[in-house]
Formats: C-alpha cells, sequence, structure tokens
C-alpha cells in the first residue's frame, strides 16, 4: 500500500512539474512576441524621418527642435 502512495505522488509530482514548465515557456513566448510587435511598431514610427532647419517642430530621430519633418 505504500508503494502505490509513494508511486501515485511521484507521478502526481512529475505531472505538475511537467505542466509548469509547459506553462511557463508558453508565458514567455507570449511575452516575447509581444515585445517584438511593440519593438516593430515603435521602430516604423522613426525611421526615414528627414529633419531640415531651425524651426519649433521636433525631429523624431535626434529631438532637435527643427523647422521641416519628411
Amino acid at each position: 500500500m505504500k508503494k502505490i502512495l509513494y508511486s501515485l505522488a511521484v507521478i502526481i509530482l512529475f505531472v505538475t512539474t511537467f505542466n509548469f514548465t509547459i506553462l511557463y515557456k508558453r508565458i514567455n513566448s507570449e511575452s516575447y512576441l509581444i515585445l517584438q510587435n511593440i519593438e516593430a511598431l515603435s521602430y516604423a514610427e522613426t525611421i526615414n524621418a528627414y529633419c531640415f532647419g531651425i524651426g519649433s517642430l521636433d525631429c523624431p530621430n535626434s529631438n532637435e527642435k527643427v523647422k521641416v519633418v519628411l
């Protein structure tokens, strides 16, 4: 009887460990994907921005005050 209970406890321990491992990997992969999406969106805002002159607009590349942003 003790062998059966001990075996059952070991099996339950392995199953729970396996489930938490899968859950942890799933959460990390989703958060990594979310971070990659945020970086891609923010990168698209600053690419190909050309700033000319001296004025009152903020240049997205350098945060300097410029006249024209293309």
